[in-house]
């Protein structure tokens, strides 16, 4: 398996709440055929594979679910998401490039100040469920040697909030569901919209893949 180092462009982070940005899919290809796929452990679980049926088209797909309980507020912190992308790769000797494009829904669950559920449960914070889509577009350049490779990437993000709903995690009141009127936000860094108080960065991660080619074995 090749390794390479992947840079990400984070220079900001936010206060835990509804949306966690995922990890960048960079396949990296170098020809028609191959195939890649990611297991990553953070505080759950998330999940990629990439494929390049043309000599210039590849696919991806991305998936992620984190969980975890919230000793303080009582309750379980959670995330869901799934996207996939289409995009372009090109290789030379000595330097490979990417850029894909795609959409993916997902919804999240925190505890925190919210003040469309004022009106309902006082102004206080609470746990609320968001539910949202987002379109992104990830360009990526990196070296093409046999062993180790360096990569730079980015990814602006279009997200958009479609509901927030909460019962104050009080089963004795009934869930209370909004339509937000703030409109898709932009990410050019992860959660570097100030903006917003619904985004989180994830605390950290452990990863294992594999590479497929047509002309080599599996590597794991």
């Amino acid at each position: 398996m090749q390794k390479f180092i992947v840079v990400a462009l984070l220079f900001s982070s936010c206060a835990p709440q509804l949306y966690v940005p995922n990890t960048r899919n960079v396949p990296l290809f170098r020809q028609q055929g191959e195939f890649q796929g990611t297991v990553s452990l953070t505080t759950g679980l998330e999940g990629q594979l990439a494929y390049a049926p043309g000599k210039h088209l590849a696919i991806i797909t991305n998936g992620s679910f984190l969980k975890y309980y919230e000793s303080a507020q009582k309750y379980n912190r959670k995330h869901q998401y799934l996207e996939g992308g289409i995009g372009y790769y090109n290789a030379t000797r000595n330097y490979r490039i990417e850029i894909f494009t795609g959409y993916g829904f997902g919804q999240g669950t925190s505890y925190a100040a919210n003040y469309y559920f004022t009106p309902y449960f006082g102004q206080k914070d609470l746990v609320a469920t968001g539910k949202y889509n987002r379109f992104f577009l990830q360009p990526t350049f990196g070296t093409n040697n046999p062993g180790f490779n360096l990569a730079f990437t980015l990814r602006a993000s279009l997200v958009n909030f479609t509901s927030f709903s909460s019962n104050d995690n009080n089963p004795a009141f009934d869930v209370v569901t909004i339509q937000p009127d703030e409109g898709p936000q932009f990410f050019f860094r992860a959660c570097s919209n100030r903006k917003v108080s619904y985004c989180r960065q994830p605390a950290w991660a452990r990863s294992v893949g594999f590479e497929c080619g047509r002309s080599q074995r599996c590597v794991f």
